[in-house]
């Protein structure tokens, strides 16, 4: 992953448990938002179309960001190799783009060789699910 790269376009992926919260929704297509350099996708959910989060790649924002997942999650996708593994977070829109964050603590993973994906809960105490993007 490029740290400019737009997030790429997948039709379909699957979160075989569900999103934390939303435990019915098991597929979404990674589609994009905006003109096509920009950072930002919507990750849509293909089992209730009123269900949409905001992502991006985290590194545009967080170039240090270095999430561990721990090897149960990745088995639950099937992950194997680390390049394998497209991280996205999800983004909560405020007033203002200024305002927008981005969830760290829980960044999604999709196994780009099966469209399986989960949300990750990290145990690092460096990152938080409301981290400011312009800081």
């Amino acid at each position: 992953m490029t740290a400019t790269a737009p997030v790429e376009v997948i039709p379909e992926i699957t979160f075989n448990s569900g999103l934390p919260a939303f435990p019915d929704a098991h597929r979404f297509a990674i589609v994009r938002w905006g003109d096509d350099d920009s950072p930002f996708s919507m990750l849509r959910c293909l089992d209730d179309p009123e269900l949409a989060f905001v992502v991006t790649h985290p590194l545009l924002f967080f170039p240090d960001y270095s999430p561990e997942i721990d090897d149960e999650t990745a088995a639950k996708i099937g992950l194997e190799r680390s390049e394998d593994a497209i991280v996205l977070v999800i983004l909560t829109l405020g007033a203002s783009p200024a305002d927008a964050s981005a969830n760290l603590l829980g960044p999604i993973v999709v196994n780009r060789q099966t469209n399986d994906a989960i949300q990750a809960v990290l145990y690092d105490t460096r990152y938080d699910v409301c981290t400011p993007l312009n800081k």
